[in-house]
């Protein structure tokens, strides 16, 4: 072969590993522009939402005999204009821990959810509410956790991506370090045999919207991340029990109106309600919602990731129905203007959006205005 020919070969050679590897980048960006478009697409899909409260009651030794979702809740729930239920469920009590009878139940009640999601064109989250993951237990744990996914993927796999979505753990409460490798881990369980499955993770700290916004996204496709939304915390949260001393200054309005301020509760002195009491008239307002989700907002312009608000609402026992509404109008303002899907916490216990047991006249004028807009 001629010295000519040999150096012609040669850049010939060179050009096709040039345009192959152009091909594979190609290749590679199209599939990561499928994955990426179609977390953005499936976290459309879930538009506006409600949280219905039922199975995640370890509490209530009835719950899993109760038929609490039933057509006439779809119907309700749709005629709202809501395209998704996010439905809470206790797994490690009822199923882990749970009596063969108890496991039984569960599911049961989870297929008969998901059968009417699909008769009625609603999306489904599934939510693991109150798993165990303790940083004394963290590879024990693990491992039930792993095990309740696989039953999970194995039992759904049929169900398509576009009518069920998984969500990992709900407000996780070790730290981002330990849980976001946990996360991993069930994520590529579930993957290996539905891919096309798309999954909902949170950060620590109850789903902190704070936390999220110092995380980086794993590395997986198709994966939606979502937080929690209850500032400020003495409005949403007040008097309710289960939390403390700080939240039980009651009779907040919101917006904050001077001339309507109850006086700080004597018990709320010298605890955290004191200073966000003493602040409120800087925190009680649609402006500082809007600056707390725009830090949410910018971290997923930033990685390029979806997020969804998977909890917001108000503890309706001491708060007046008319600052309940104004609350929930203004979050829900704020969440549509950044193009984030929401769920109201939630359908017809201590949070809901009802005024008695669920039904179109027992919404507010002001709640009719919130599902109508």
């Amino acid at each position: 072969m001629s010295e000519m020919n040999f150096k012609h070969n040669k850049k010939n050679e060179l050009k096709q590993k040039k345009y192959i590897l152009l091909l594979l980048i190609v290749f590679e960006q199209f599939g990561y522009a499928q994955q990426s478009s179609l977390s953005y697409l499936r976290a459309n899909q879930l538009g506006h939402g409600i949280n219905v409260s039922w199975l995640e009651q370890y509490w209530n030794p009835k719950a899993l005999d109760l038929n609490k979702l039933t057509d006439a809740d779809f119907r309700l729930i749709a005629g709202l204009g809501l395209k998704t239920i996010r439905l809470p469920v206790a797994f490690q009590q009822f199923y882990i821990e749970g009596s063969d009878i108890q496991k039984a139940k569960l599911l049961s009640n989870i297929d008969a959810v998901i059968k009417k999601s699909i008769k009625y064109r609603m999306k489904l989250v599934l939510v693991n509410h109150y798993g165990n993951l303790r940083v004394d237990h963290l590879q024990y744990d693990t491992e039930e956790l792993l095990g309740l996914w696989t039953l999970l993927e194995k039992r759904y796999r049929k169900i398509s991506g576009n009518s069920l979505y998984f969500e990992l753990l709900n407000e996780p409460v070790i730290s981002d370090q330990q849980w976001l490798p946990v996360a991993q881990k069930l994520i590529a369980r579930i993957r290996k045999m539905s891919p096309g499955r798309t999954i909902i993770v949170g950060a620590s700290n109850y789903n902190s919207i704070y936390e999220l916004s110092r995380t980086t996204p794993l590395p997986f496709k198709n994966i939606i991340y979502t937080f929690h939304f209850y500032e400020p915390f003495i409005f949403t949260h007040q008097g309710a029990d289960w939390i403390g001393k700080q939240v039980s200054t009651t009779g907040i309005p919101f917006p904050y109106q001077d001339h309507q301020m109850p006086p700080l509760a004597p018990s709320a002195k010298g605890t955290a309600g004191e200073a966000n009491y003493n602040n409120y008239h800087n925190e009680g307002k649609a402006g500082a919602v809007h600056d707390k989700l725009m830090i949410i907002k910018q971290w997923s312009n930033t990685n390029h990731v979806p997020v969804l608000c998977g909890e917001y609402g108000v503890y309706k026992k001491f708060a007046s129905g008319q600052s309940i509404c104004n609350y929930l109008t203004a979050v829900k303002n704020e969440l549509d203007q950044l193009s984030i899907p929401w769920m109201i916490w939630e359908y017809d216990e201590n949070f809901s959006v009802f005024k008695g047991k669920p039904g179109i006249k027992m919404l507010s004028p002001c709640m009719v205005d919130l599902f109508r807009e």
